[in-house]
């Protein structure tokens, strides 16, 4: 049997390294849901941050997807450098961060191509709300030794529907955006409503059910803390223990992993 003080030690021991590995798993699903570049969220942090808001039920306001791509990015690359186009990313990225609102999801996909969920806000509100930020960008050009570099972008919107995959809305807002580039460029421009049919419905239902097993697949077993202590007392438990502990190792690893496959 062992002593009070060595079961207080084990103990001890153990709730350190389950803290320990709990910090390290925060830390990395930040890194696999974060842009590398930017202080947004990269693609798949934009898919789990919608299928978060999606997993609430059925919208209470209206809202928005926006896709943005900044005009003659390649241009500012080939004439300034790869490091003068990284500050442009950066610089347009802050600027979002300034003037949308907390609720907004913002995010980098890669390259030059930024999308956003506007909360709360119409078709028609989104495409003002976008042109005051071309404003925006127009009067604070980034600025670089010897001058200074003017930022431009292209956007497409579209208003999102209960029924509608996220993935269908970013096509058409997609689509919009193709519309705008290839009207001038500094664009915004609005997507046409879904048609309703049998063929989107089976489509939605479909893209719930993936959701729903990408958030089954994904979720992590939770630590209940006082169940193990609880169970800590008795010897015969201890490998329980050890078991829960090499399993947070498993995801922490596998998440790393993701990490440095994808260089997210």
């Amino acid at each position: 049997m062992h002593s009070n003080s060595q079961r207080r030690h084990r103990r001890a021991v153990v709730m350190q390294r389950i803290a320990g590995l709990e910090r390290a798993l925060e830390q990395a699903q930040h890194l696999l849901h974060q842009d590398d570049l930017t202080p947004l969220l990269n693609r798949r942090g934009f898919r789990r941050a919608c299928d978060r808001w999606a997993g609430n039920g059925p919208m209470a306001m209206s809202a928005c997807c926006a896709m943005i791509d900044l005009d003659g990015f390649k241009a500012i690359n080939d004439r300034h450098g790869h490091p003068v186009g990284d500050a442009a990313l950066v610089h347009f990225a802050a600027t979002l961060r300034r003037h949308l609102r907390p609720a907004d999801t913002i995010a980098r996909l890669g390259g030059d191509e930024f999308a956003l969920i506007l909360m709360d806000c119409s078709g028609g509100d989104a495409c003002m709300l976008l042109e005051r930020l071309q404003q925006v960008l127009a009067g604070s050009p980034l600025s670089v030794p010897g001058g200074a570099v003017p930022l431009r972008f292209s956007a497409g919107v579209a208003e999102l529907h209960a029924a509608e995959p996220l993935g269908q809305v970013m096509e058409r807002a997609d689509a919009a955006l193709l519309d705008a580039k290839q009207l001038g460029k500094a664009m915004v421009r609005l997507s046409v409503p879904p048609a309703r049919s049998a063929r989107s419905a089976r489509s939605a239902r479909a893209a719930t059910a993936s959701a729903g097993d990408r958030q089954t697949a994904s979720a992590c077993v939770p630590i209940a803390i006082d169940e193990l202590l609880a169970v800590f007392e008795y010897d015969q438990f201890y490998a329980r223990v050890e078991t829960v502990l090499v399993y947070v190792q498993c995801q922490l690893y596998q998440l790393v992993s993701l990490v440095v496959q994808h260089g997210v």
